[in-house]
């Protein structure tokens, strides 16, 4: 029959320590920690035991085994270590359970038991849970090849903001996409905005509207430049893009003449 000891609980495990399986490859260490009254107060040997408790702890529920003869050996400690500072401040707190199979689970793991284990800490010997494939939308793609992205955006997250948007505004982020790029070339230190964000914040309404505030502009001057063009017989192409008759021409329709283009010449100093 195993013997009854005293095991110690770490105060607010569950609280702060999450995980899924029962020997974790680390633990979380809160930054919170140095400014708790408790770890001010300790002594430098006791701070340094606190941390060995939490990763015996870890491999245990949150539970260190009394036995500072165990501790010192565990963790290479140079003398025994002193438990009741930790026990006085609150740290560690008492409960009665059955030891002999407690220590046992707080054992450090063999070679054997670590040579299981990849760099991600899994052991390759249990089944891995295959995680299930996102559908994206032909829509969504479109966004995701023209959009600036960086290494450590997510397509999935950006995908689920995605699917929020109706679809004249899927259409309106798409095209809003030329415009922020050419921002962000005017500002190179300025940090990419994460897609899911540019979709969430509604970033690209700014955007769109300020295409469509351009397009309106240069509405107003597409009268002078096809009079220009039709007296002069030449068009721009790199100030005005393609011009009547060619393919992507931004003119109008509706203030084109069948005529305009033909025997035009190429001039790259027209007038605006």
């Amino acid at each position: 029959m195993a013997a009854k000891t005293t095991l110690l609980k770490v105060r607010n495990w569950e609280n702060f320590q999450h995980y899924r399986d029962r020997n974790p490859p680390w633990i979380k260490l809160h930054f919170a920690l140095l400014a708790s009254e408790d770890w001010v107060t300790l002594d430098d040997a006791s701070k340094l035991l606190a941390v060995v408790c939490m990763l015996v702890a870890s491999r245990n529920g949150g539970m260190v085994p009394n036995n500072p003869a165990y501790l010192k050996r565990l963790a290479y400690l140079d003398a025994l270590p002193n438990l009741q500072p930790l026990i006085s401040c609150g740290f560690l707190s008492k409960v009665l359970a059955v030891a002999s199979a407690a220590q046992a689970d707080a054992r450090p793991e063999t070679e054997t038991d670590t040579e299981k284990k990849d760099l991600s800490g899994k052991n390759p010997d249990q089944p891995v849970k295959s995680k299930k494939k996102v559908s994206y939308s032909e829509a969504f793609e479109e966004f995701w090849k023209a959009y600036p992205k960086t290494p450590n955006m997510s397509k999935a997250e950006a995908f689920a903001e995605w699917k929020k948007l109706d679809n004249d505004e899927c259409a309106l982020c798409l095209s809003a996409i030329p415009a922020y790029m050419a921002f962000l070339k005017t500002k190179p230190d300025l940090e990419t905005i994460h897609a899911c964000r540019f979709i969430s914040k509604r970033r690209f309404e700014g955007f769109a509207a300020g295409i469509a505030s351009a397009e309106s502009d240069e509405g107003a001057q597409w009268p002078k430049r096809l009079a220009y063009a039709r007296s002069n017989k030449t068009w721009s192409s790199s100030m005005w893009g393609p011009g009547p008759g060619q393919r992507g021409c931004r003119v109008p329709t509706d203030l084109l003449n069948e005529s305009d283009g033909n025997g035009w010449r190429e001039w790259e100093q027209a007038a605006a």
